[in-house]
């Protein structure tokens, strides 16, 4: 055999090598494609029907680990109007989410969102680029950044910023992918906070009326239909009017937020306390008999009398009454019947000598 076939079939075997070496380029890189593509579906079809903020964070981050080399992911969000930003999600890789979001001073993520451009740092170390770390919470060994805004009508809200310890971790196609996430998370971060203006209290922190009684109501109609039981608080602060009377407004906001906080901290995961008017709270406990509503109750009549308020050198203090009713006991036909009767049983707690629970009569 001579040289000739043996130089064709080496020749041959190079192009068939390459061949197959591009091909596998190719295929890896469609793959990345069908990674990334089904991540902005994900991303779309679960955030943009949530009307929470939480989950969203938590969705834009489990989805942009898929497609990203990212060794930290930080949601900041601005606020409306001193335009500060503050950490409204941080989490590192293999870490939980940091539980105390400090506030972001004046470097990229800033610089992003008064700028309303994307940036992208392919090494922190290069050239000498001089990065304020600790104002953008930047990992110390990070090297690659993607800082995007997160933008509504023209508005920056805030920023989406993911770092890697690699150098030359993103391309501009990457940046590309996470400005289309952030637009996505921009519009469901807007839509969860106008949904909160709608349903909860500004001052303390409470649901607001219409939605508290709708889903009052959705309960009602459920423990009718299904059996079982739910308790239902209704409270006020005792002498309240003279807080605000003798030490201002602006102070009883301030004991009415903190009252707002205590009742929220002793509730569980599906019960919902609703601000009825003025300092009077009124709270559904679902699957709750007539005497485990009582026990929270007066649970949340000690943590108010112990609550303190400091204003300066003053010390700002009062107690709750609250009058308890649960379906079936007082009310099991008719909702409005419950409703008054809690009502009636917060009457008795304050007539009777204030700073207890009563439970409304069968």
């Amino acid at each position: 055999m001579g040289t000739a076939p043996i130089v064709l079939a080496q020749v041959g075997f190079r192009e068939l090598n390459r061949a197959r070496a591009d091909l596998v380029e190719t295929h890896d890189a469609l793959s990345a494609r069908v990674t990334e593509l089904a991540t902005l579906h994900a991303i779309g079809r679960e955030i943009l029907s949530s009307l929470d903020p939480e989950r969203v964070f938590v969705i834009v981050d489990r989805e942009c680990r898929k497609i990203l080399d990212l060794d930290s992911l930080i949601i900041a969000i601005a606020d409306r109007e001193t335009r500060q930003l503050s950490v409204a999600y941080h989490r590192r890789r293999g870490a939980e989410p940091e539980t105390s979001p400090p506030s972001i001073g004046n470097g990229l993520a800033a610089w992003v969102v008064r700028e309303k451009r994307a940036l992208r740092v392919d090494d922190l170390q290069e050239d000498g680029l001089a990065v304020p770390r600790a104002a953008d919470r930047l990992d110390p060994d990070a090297r690659s950044v993607l800082a995007v805004p997160l933008i509504v009508e023209d508005e920056a809200i805030g920023v989406l910023l993911v770092q890697s310890r690699t150098a030359h971790a993103y391309d501009d196609h990457l940046l590309s992918v996470l400005t289309t996430i952030a637009q996505q998370a921009a519009v469901a971060i807007e839509n969860a906070r106008h949904y909160e203006m709608a349903t909860v209290d500004s001052l303390t922190g409470l649901f607001l009326r219409p939605y508290f009684f709708r889903r009052l109501e959705e309960e009602f109609n459920r423990a009718k239909r299904y059996g079982g039981s739910f308790g239902l608080l209704m409270m006020d602060l005792d002498g309240f009017k003279a807080i605000n009377d003798r030490y201002g407004h602006l102070v009883g906001d301030r004991y009415l937020r903190a009252f707002g906080a205590i009742v929220q901290s002793r509730l569980r995961g599906p019960d919902l306390a609703c601000r009825y008017g003025g300092d009077e709270i009124c709270l559904l406990l679902p699957e709750t008999d007539l005497a485990g509503a009582q026990a929270i109750a007066e649970r949340i009549r000690t943590a108010v009398g112990g609550l303190v308020v400091q204003v300066d050198a003053l010390a700002i203090r009062t107690t709750t009454s609250i009058g308890v009713a649960a379906f079936p006991d007082h009310g099991s036909e008719d909702l409005k019947l419950l409703l008054r009767k809690a009502d009636e049983a917060l009457y008795t707690a304050k007539k009777t000598g204030r700073d207890r629970v009563v439970p409304s009569a069968a």
